[in-house]
């Protein structure tokens, strides 16, 4: 027996377990609302407890003697099941109607989400009641790798899409499998399973599951969600799309016409204004507003037109704080009004991102080119209260 491939494979388990919750409610939060979010940890503990129940049902067939080819066998089905089910939701649209076709369409993406914890909970069943070990140890092991994929959750979908930390997630099963296979706790199982010709090839599934996790954000045409909020998305709908632990933030095609504003005066429409713009939102429905600017401020002289903007109107008011910069429409209007200082707190990276270095679009909107500019990744109102400099206006649209 290997004690230490035995717990590492305990461990990488439990540590797929939690990222996979975690990950599963930051994509639920792109497709549907926030709220059906947590229907991911119902379901992931509705699939773990049916597994353990199944072990418990049939607890003559598994015993100590066959433990190390168990816990590799049902691993390797949750590894391939992972990727699979994220294939089938992918193709699924979610969303709230009194139609029939509704319930089945909730009831498969519940199947897409519990049955990967299934084969986990059987997994973990396994590992607690049926090794030689201490309880304790390995329940502490349990907990050590759930709390490390916790962190690894937030790690990796700062690193790459919501789908494709799915598909690592698969790849990090996968290699509990190699672990559990080499952990040597008992022998083969007399009695084949039926998947047992495909699964026993460890190696070429774990490589192929990572090839699969390192291609698929290569390119727009991966395995990504069809229905964004009730709204079909496809690559020829967004301009840029990126991930991260909190939020995907998609940017929209290029459009000209009347600009948007959030509150326009009647003396707008006194004169004929044309912009090119483009909205940005945040996971399919929270948005902003970014507009084409040369550097010429006569082009966005509209915004003196928006009733958020009344506070610039005051005299001497020379400093400039914008809480939530978003598409840069409000550091644009203070920039406008001849505000010298101008400081954009944004909690998002994302946004910083676009407006300072995303090629493209940071010389579709120049702000950071203006001089006075300056941007800061935090929490606005935190911010504020830490800061030591004064401001003449401060503004959150």
């Amino acid at each position: 027996m290997r004690p230490f491939r035995f717990y590492t494979g305990v461990f990488f388990i439990s540590f797929s377990i939690l990222m996979l919750e975690i990950i599963q409610t930051r994509i639920l939060s792109v497709v549907v609302w926030y709220h059906l979010a947590f229907l991911v940890i119902s379901l992931a503990m509705f699939g773990l407890t049916a597994g353990a129940v199944w072990v418990y049902l049939r607890r003559a067939r598994f015993t100590e003697r066959t433990l190390s080819y168990d816990l590799a066998y049902f691993s390797s089905i949750g590894s391939l099941a992972t990727a699979i089910c994220l294939g089938f939701q992918m193709t699924l649209a979610p969303v709230i109607s009194r139609l029939a076709t509704t319930v089945w369409i909730w009831t498969e993406l519940a199947l897409c989400l519990s049955v990967p914890f299934f084969f986990c909970g059987v997994v973990i069943s396994l590992a607690v009641t049926r090794s030689p070990f201490s309880v304790a140890r390995v329940y502490g092991m349990d907990l050590l790798g759930a709390a490390m994929g916790c962190l690894g959750a937030l790690a990796l979908l700062n690193l790459t899409d919501g789908p494709s930390a799915v598909l690592w997630v698969s790849a990090a099963m996968a290699a509990a499998v190699l672990f559990f296979a080499a952990s040597g706790i008992g022998e083969l199982s007399k009695k084949t399973e039926s998947l047992n010709s495909l699964l026993r090839h460890r190696w070429l599934i774990f490589l192929f599951l990572i090839a699969c996790a390192l291609i698929n954000p290569l390119t727009e045409h991966g395995l990504q969600p069809i229905a964004v909020k009730g709204k079909f998305e496809f690559p020829e709908t967004y301009l840029f799309r990126q991930w991260n632990s909190f939020s995907r933030v998609v940017v929209g095609p290029l459009t000209k016409g009347l600009p948007y504003l959030w509150g326009p005066s009647p003396r707008l429409f006194q004169q004929r204004w044309i912009t090119e713009q483009t909205d940005l939102n945040i996971d399919g429905d929270a948005g902003t507003t970014a507009y084409r600017f040369t550097g010429e401020f006569d082009e966005v002289g509209f915004l003196k037109y928006d009733i958020t903007n009344l506070a610039y109107f005051l005299p001497q008011r020379e400093r400039a704080v914008v809480i939530g910069v978003g598409g840069g429409r409000d550091v644009l209007s203070a920039a406008l009004f001849g505000r010298k200082q101008i400081t954009g707190v944004e909690l998002n990276p994302i946004f910083v991102h676009l407006l300072t270095r995303q090629p493209g679009f940071a010389k579709f909107t120049n702000l950071a080119a203006l001089p006075g500019v300056r941007f800061v990744v935090d929490e606005g109102r935190s911010w504020l209260a830490r800061s030591n400099d004064s401001f003449d206006v401060i503004q959150m649209s």
